[in-house]
């Protein structure tokens, strides 16, 4: 695979300016899919925790997250559902997707806003029906191996659950919503995808609007500017660094301006994806050379290799072990550093979960949302991301798409036109962009005219 540059095309920001709501019949087949899994599974009720960093699960029913207060749903195998938030968000009960019976806990909310002791949640949780016919499971947010009776929920609200639940009956229920196995919001259907791509694409545009900013002199503060778009909420925290990063611990922009040389990392991700790249301040091979020798060889061809690698071998049905010990063997992890799952899962959290993992047995399946994401550590070089977004599609659900969402369909074919056409990449049918700058990289990034091409 002969990876060069030339002068091209920009790619279009194409983000559709129109977020796509989920609809009624969306919602009800999540909450019918959970109700389903459960049943499978031999648990009777969920309770499901969330908050403003690790709400996903919880949103997936609810519609919303407790911002900055925290919240519990609970579940229950005959439909009854109980939405338990703090003092500024008990409010929000009407607004739920799902039917539930809304409770106010002091407990969930801010500190010395009034509130009850200890005891309030417990005398909650034994007010309302937990059903306790089969086994009882606690969501969190993380998979742990081997954590069926550890919990990932705050201390306090562990013990309430265990003040009113045998404990015989308690099980960690994470993976019926997150599993790559068998988790129920792993999968979407043309709604959700068109959803998500919103937030894709508006991820990609804003990446994409940083870059053509790049110039020397501009700050931190003013590319970063260009990586908040539409006043969505952020899923990761923005990055817009010149130079070397975390000086003082810092996380964030800065008014630190951009000189020839310097190392460039942009990022930004809302809701169904996230976008960066990182790379150096320089306009030619020259420059770079004199910067980082050896690092367009040996970081950034054989890094974009491997990802057109994954773009061409990725697809529904495949083992998913097998493809990360395929991908291993093509880029092998020892010897480019990668560390991390090579793909992962994105929904409203940016990382949800990952099939591809060493020993995996899932299986890679139609409506997966995915994350182009490995990132390699190549001492002493400089790392290098075109970190994107697709979805996988079969034929159904592509029909689905093309007839529900036209112009959804058109900017699909119009970023497949653009990799071909301009990039030499060509995707298998399945595999659906949702975001206008996938497998663009400019490997010169004061150069907005180059970028590498097969």
């Amino acid at each position: 695979m002969n990876v060069k540059f030339k002068k091209n095309k920009l790619p279009l920001a194409d983000n559709s300016g129109v977020p796509i709501p989920l609809t009624d019949a969306t919602i009800n087949k999540r909450y019918h899919n959970l109700l389903t899994t459960m049943q499978e599974k031999d648990i009777s009720s969920l309770i499901i925790y969330g908050d403003k960093e690790h709400g996903g699960s919880f949103e997936y029913l609810v519609g919303f997250v407790p911002r900055f207060e925290e919240g519990l749903l609970i579940v229950n195998a005959d439909g009854s559902n109980y939405l338990i938030l703090g003092n500024e968000n008990y409010n929000k009960v009407k607004y739920s997707r799902i039917k539930a019976t809304g409770i106010k806990c002091s407990l969930f909310s801010l500190p010395n806003q009034p509130m009850g002791d200890a005891g309030e949640l417990d005398n909650i949780l034994s007010s309302i029906q937990i059903d306790q016919s089969k086994k009882v499971g606690m969501v969190g947010w993380k998979l742990i191996p081997n954590m069926l009776n550890q919990y990932d929920l705050p201390e306090f609200i562990v013990n309430a659950v265990k003040n009113n639940v045998h404990n015989e009956k308690l099980t960690n229920a994470t993976s019926l919503l997150i599993s790559p196995e068998y988790g129920v919001r792993i999968e979407n259907n043309a709604n959700e995808i068109a959803h998500y791509e919103y937030g894709a694409s508006l991820a990609s545009d804003a990446v994409l609007d940083a870059m053509n900013s790049l110039e020397v002199g501009i700050s931190e503060l003013e590319a970063g500017e260009k990586l908040t778009k539409h006043g969505q909420y952020n899923n990761v925290v923005t990055i817009a660094s010149f130079g070397e990063r975390f000086a003082n611990a810092n996380l964030y922009p800065t008014e630190k301006t951009l000189s020839v040389g310097n190392k460039v990392a942009l990022t930004a991700s809302y809701r169904g994806g996230l976008s960066s790249r990182t790379g150096y301040a320089v306009t030619s091979l020259t420059e770079l050379e004199e910067i980082d020798p050896g690092y367009f060889q040996e970081v950034v061809v054989p890094y974009y290799q491997a990802y057109i690698y994954w773009l061409s071998n990725i697809q529904i049905g495949m083992d998913a072990g097998k493809f990360y010990d395929d991908f291993n063997d093509y880029y092998p992890q020892e010897k480019y550093g990668w560390e991390l799952c090579p793909g992962h899962l994105t929904a409203d959290d940016e990382w949800l979960s990952s099939p591809f993992y060493k020993g995996s047995t899932a299986t890679v399946k139609n409506g997966m949302i995915f994350q182009v994401d490995f990132i390699p550590s190549q001492s002493p070089h400089h790392g290098v991301s075109a970190e994107s977004t697709i979805a996988l599609a079969d034929q159904t659900l592509r029909e689905e798409i093309k007839t529900n969402y036209p112009d959804l369909w058109t900017r699909i074919l119009n970023r497949r036109e653009f990799l071909e056409q301009e990039l030499n990449i060509h995707l298998s049918d399945e595999v659906l962009p949702l975001a206008s700058t996938l497998g663009y990289y400019r490997p010169f990034m004061l150069n907005k005219e180059i970028a590498l091409y097969l």
